[in-house]
């Protein structure tokens, strides 16, 4: 946009560049703007000629507030406030101008419906980019390998040792896992060897995941155990799309231990446990068949390998789209029972899901099949309606209720039909409620929860309620857990627990439990914890004391993490005698052309990596050759991860990755060293291989730069067009001379070029231009072509000589 400052500091603006910066519909004529302001039935003329806007039935006169400058028309930047609402605010000292507007401006709808194209494509599990890197597809490669040894030395015992292996593949386009359990003190048996298959495709239209291995098993089946080893199928997408709403999940762990949710093997989010191992989520409700992880991390680099499969409540179907689950295999009990299930869900609305099915257990010889049916149902954002029927079994609702935007409440009523309540419990009815909401006090914040649940047997009924109260109080964490329970006519039971936790300084936190039975009046237990960190060792002295029992336990626990390890130890005493135990665990990524490729203390086993190799594109194939050179850059920006940038070879190791995931990757040109590269693609969309670190070469292109000077007579002359033309005479860009009439434009790629001045604005100031145009060839460069002294001289044609 180009403007004028008068002697007095008043804007005078170019309103033609101005409206076409803004976006707003301007067309030009001898002398004339015209166009629509916000809506097309609100026209708008500006007749420099007569010197008048009219918009609407409003006419403005503006003889008092034009300015021409070699040709160009600048008004008045109050007048353009009266006319169009747009407010120009000139600040002296900075010499800036800030532009404010009483309606939304087009460019910057443009820009809201661009971002809500990109949420809503986020929310499909779709990655905006330039760029596509898909899945490479392999028929064998190793990729990953965790390990883990555990060893303890008990007192009056032998010592026992425990090795795990697990090793993670890509077999037959898909993912392979292996796992093995080895203890040299017993004879190795082939069946400790576990293995998991699994292949996702997204794009294929009928079988979108399938695995091979371990499976779900058996739902309605409560006499079945044992694992389910067999095959399933599904057209479900693997990414979270979420729908509107969501539910709590409110569990225990150990005290400050970290959470990560995980829903379909991706990272949703993660929490801390307070004081007493309190956590809570608020999962959100997703389309498709739904997985739920909770994957554990103390805080001394303990990480639980324990994985809890949660059933989600709700499983919500898009519009018009029907899913399906097939499930077949063998149950790993004394019979080998073959086990079967099929499942399909329809989303009838947006808002309404319908599903059936029925499953199979050949073992249940009076009723080997039992169908089901459910409906999910969301009414509106915050409440969300799910109901089941067992086929002549079981009747269950659930309601889940969001209060407030935290406050949470969860109805639960389950009803047994009477006559095979032994089918899938002995309860005849189950009530249950759940509330939970932060509260905050003045000073005083924290969480609390209540669960009331009412269950009805033939003889008796058993009625609990629980209360958790979670705060903090400066450096002081309290958890505090009471509850109630009574069966029928019987003596209710009273307990509470209380935990605690406070840091202190130098990096020293000191946690405490207390058991106690307020029926009896008896004090059951006590701990307390102290952790402290001590350069990267953490530490740990624990004691406990069981009141009922008289006894006491003292551990000492230190944990170090390396970068490609964890290991601990830990010396325990306790009415046993004394107990050493040591641990370690790590994981390694390789493959056949680099190697190793990171080795590190997180699990590795089913997820993936980029190695980001940035070079210098000097022939633009887009591919590294040989007399080509890496390029470091200085950062690179991915979400859900972070990237490692190495000084020692340019690459960029991007690592723990969910396999089969889209990540956006994206970079800068501002991340280059060299002013004259740019990035021939700034962001990318890369498919995760699964077990595998995929390679993938940014190509950076090194670009030319162009100046000269525009005069009129002797002197530099300002606020000239400049056009730059390609071969075949298309214009690759504009730009203005300054104040004193040097131009100059950096960004052309290697080829040949036209550089002139505007013809419009030429002939619309009836001046030529010596010479009349410039042509240039940009050369390969490794740091970037300059060509300079491209100048103009502007001068006064020469009027036509009349006809005799």
């Amino acid at each position: 946009m180009s403007v004028l400052i008068s002697p007095s500091q008043q804007i005078y603006i170019n309103v033609e560049n101005l409206f076409k910066t803004l976006q707003i519909k301007c067309l030009s004529e001898i002398n004339t703007l015209t166009g629509f302001i916000e809506d097309e039935k609100n026209l708008y003329t500006v007749n420099f000629e007569k010197k008048r806007i009219t918009i609407g039935s409003k006419s403005i006169d503006i003889s008092n507030g034009v300015l021409e400058d070699i040709g160009v028309q600048y008004i008045n930047a109050t007048l353009i406030f009266e006319a169009f609402g747009l407010n120009v605010i000139f600040n002296p000292r900075s010499l800036t101008a800030k532009l404010e507007a009483n309606f939304e401006l087009p460019f910057i709808k443009e820009l809201r419906y661009k971002r809500m194209r990109e949420n809503i494509l986020q929310i499909k599990g779709e990655t905006v980019a330039d760029t596509v890197i898909s899945r490479d597809y392999h028929l064998f490669r190793l990729g990953t390998l965790d390990w883990i040894i555990n060893s303890s030395q008990p007192a009056g015992n032998k010592s026992a040792t425990n090795i795990k292996i697990a090793l993670g593949t890509e077999l037959l386009f898909g993912e392979a896992n292996f796992n093995m359990q080895y203890n040299p003190n017993q004879k190795f048996d082939i069946k400790n060897i576990n293995y998991m298959w699994r292949w996702i495709n997204n794009d294929h239209k009928f079988i979108k995941q399938a695995n091979l291995g371990p499976v779900a098993g058996p739902t309605y089946f409560p006499e079945a155990r044992g694992a389910v080893i067999g095959a399933s199928i599904n057209n479900a997408s693997n990414t979270v799309r979420k729908t509107s709403g969501s539910y709590t999940i409110t569990e225990t762990t150990e005290p400050n231990w970290t959470v990560e949710l995980y829903i379909n093997d991706v990272l949703i989010d993660y929490t801390k446990a307070d004081a007493a191992g309190l956590y809570v989520f608020k999962v959100p409700i997703v389309y498709g068949y739904t997985i739920i992880k909770l994957k554990f991390y103390g805080p001394l680099g303990e990480e639980r390998t324990e994985e809890r499969i949660k059933n989600t409540p709700y499983t919500f179907t898009q519009e018009k789209k029907l899913k399906y689950l097939l499930t077949t295999g063998i149950l790993q009990d004394s019979l080998n029972s073959r086990f079967a299930k099929i499942g399909l869900n329809y989303g009838v609305t947006r808002n309404l899901t319908i599903a059936a099915g029925t499953e199979y257990l050949s073992s249940s010889i009076d009723k080997p099949f039992v169908p089901f049916a459910q409906v999910a149902y969301q009414p509106f954002s915050a409440m969300v309606l799910n109901f089941e029927y067992i086929y002549q079994n079981q009747l269950t609702g659930l309601l889940n209720l969001n209060l407030t935007k935290n406050a949470f409440i969860s109805v639960n009523f389950t009803k047994n039909i009477d006559e095979n309540i032994n089918r899938l419990s002995n309860q005849l009815e189950l009530i249950e409620v759940d509330f939970s909401t932060p509260f905050h006090i003045k000073s005083f914040a924290g969480f609390t929860k209540l669960n009331f649940r009412n269950i009805r047997y033939k003889s008796f009924t058993y009625t609990e309620l629980n209360w958790i109260l979670s705060t903090r109080i400066n450096k002081l964490k309290i958890n505090w857990n009471t509850f109630y329970n009574v069966a029928s006519k019987n003596e209710p039971e009273i307990g509470s627990n209380l935990g605690l936790g406070y840091r202190l300084k130098y990096n020293l936190a000191l946690t405490s439990n207390l058991n106690y039975n307020v029926s009896q009046n008896l004090l059951n237990t006590i701990g307390i914890n102290l952790d402290m960190k001590l350069f990267k060792i953490n530490l740990r002295a624990s004691y406990a004391r069981d009141m009922l029992n008289k006894t006491n336990t003292v551990a000492l626990t230190a944990n170090y993490n390396l970068p490609f390890a964890r290991a601990g130890v830990t010396t325990s005493y306790s009415a046993q005698g004394l107990n050493f135990a040591e641990n370690a665990y790590g994981s390694m990524a390789f493959n056949l052309k680099n190697g190793i490729v990171h080795a590190g203390n997180n699990s590795a086993i089913g997820k993936g990596g980029i190695l980001l190799h940035p070079f210098l594109d000097l022939n633009e194939n887009g591919k590294f050759d040989r007399e080509e050179k890496r390029i470091l850059i200085s950062s690179v920006k991915i979400e859900g991860a972070k990237a490692v940038i190495s000084k020692k070879d340019s690459i960029v190791r991007v690592f723990d990755l969910n396999a089969f995931v889209n990540y956006r990757v994206e970079v800068l040109d501002t991340n280059l060293d060299n002013i004259a590269w740019r990035f021939k693609h700034n962001t990318f969309k890369i498919n995760i291989d699964p077990n595998q670190y995929k390679q993938v070469f940014i190509p950076v292109v090194s670009v030319g730069e162009i100046s000269g000077m525009v005069y009129l007579g002797s002197k530099g002359q300002g606020r000239v067009t400049l056009q730059i033309l390609d071969e075949k005479e298309n214009i690759v860009v504009k730009t203005l001379s300054e104040f004193d009439g040097y131009y100059s434009y950096l960004g052309l790629k290697p080829g040949k070029y036209t550089v002139r001045i505007d013809p419009e604005q030429l002939k619309s100031l009836n001046y030529k231009a010596l010479p009349k145009v410039h042509q240039i060839t940009i050369k390969v460069s490794e740091y970037g072509d300059i060509i300079d002294g491209l100048d103009f001289t502007l001068r006064k044609k020469a009027p036509k000589k009349p006809k005799e």
